[in-house]
């Protein structure tokens, strides 16, 4: 799915929405209604972060269920200032404690926030080299499958794929009812061995590439699997954990920041408790 045709069907509040009555491809598109409330791209994206150029069906699933849960807070919103709830001595008092709390964290945020310069190359160099052994990718397998909820048509397909010349990809397109791979030729891309069900792993971990498994019973079906490749465990490449290496040293670096400016706010202006009285408020409440 195109980033520019990301469009999002939803049934919200008992009302289908229909394709045409979304704008295409803007943050103005549209993304779903319930009565008068409308959420646009834009409203997700800045709640969510830009969407993915090409969303899995698992991630189309998240801004689905995240649509769902943003319209309800939105009706509520509504029907709660419509009540003047926001008015309520008690409510008035969270708002102000939680507009306190905002102020105070963005205060505090950009204050200890590490130059931009920080850290340099070197710096992440050096905490790769340091951090080597926790920066290694398990085993991999890159596999196809073809999946049947039926154990004869499980047998039927697997015999195809072991016979001379069959191209593995055609049969899963053909015969598997996994539509996601499916759509792929069966291909499963990589995947990290030890999140593998154990009926899968056993039997991928004994394949060569190219070889073609005999159906694998799993709890909701059988899968022929056909191993293409595999990955020995390894020390992942700086170039791929350099931003991840270089977040966490910000971050470090932040909080760092943090302790010290807070202990110079202190170190300034010391802080005094009334011992006595402090101890009276558990006398009282004996």
């Amino acid at each position: 799915m195109k980033h520019n045709r990301y469009v999002i069907l939803l049934l919200c509040a008992g009302m289908s929405l229909a394709a045409n009555s979304f704008a295409a491809g803007s943050g103005d598109e549209i993304l779903a209604r319930m009565g008068s409330i409308e959420i646009k791209r834009a409203d997700m994206e800045r709640l969510l972060g830009p969407f993915p150029v090409k969303a899995t069906a698992e991630q189309i699933r998240a801004i689905d269920q995240a649509l769902r849960t943003e319209l309800i807070r939105r009706a509520l919103l509504t029907e709660a200032m419509r009540a003047e709830w926001d008015k309520k001595p008690d409510v008035r008092q969270q708002i102000d404690a939680a507009r306190e709390q905002v102020i105070v964290s963005s205060y505090i945020n950009q204050q200890v926030r590490p130059a931009p310069e920080y850290p340099t190359e070197a710096e992440v160099q050096a905490a790769y080299e340091a951090n080597k052994q926790q920066l290694v990718r398990p085993p991999q397998v890159h596999l196809a499958q073809i999946y049947t909820k039926d154990a004869a048509k499980a047998e039927e397909v697997a015999k195809k794929a072991h016979e001379k010349g069959a191209d593995f990809a055609q049969l899963s397109a053909k015969y598997s009812q996994h539509a996601e791979s499916a759509h792929n030729n069966g291909d499963m891309g990589w995947l990290t061995v030890e999140k593998l069900t154990p009926e899968v792993r056993a039997v991928a971990e004994k394949l060569a590439p190219g070889e073609v498994s005999k159906p694998v019973k799993v709890a909701d079906g059988w899968h022929v699997l056909k191993l293409i490749a595999r990955k020995s465990a390894e020390t992942m490449p700086l170039a791929e954990v350099r931003d991840r290496l270089s977040q966490s040293l910000r971050l470090k670096r932040a909080q760092e920041n943090e302790q010290r400016y807070l202990e110079q706010i202190v170190s300034r202006t010391p802080i005094t408790v009334n011992e006595i009285a402090l101890s009276n408020i558990g006398a009282n409440a004996k």
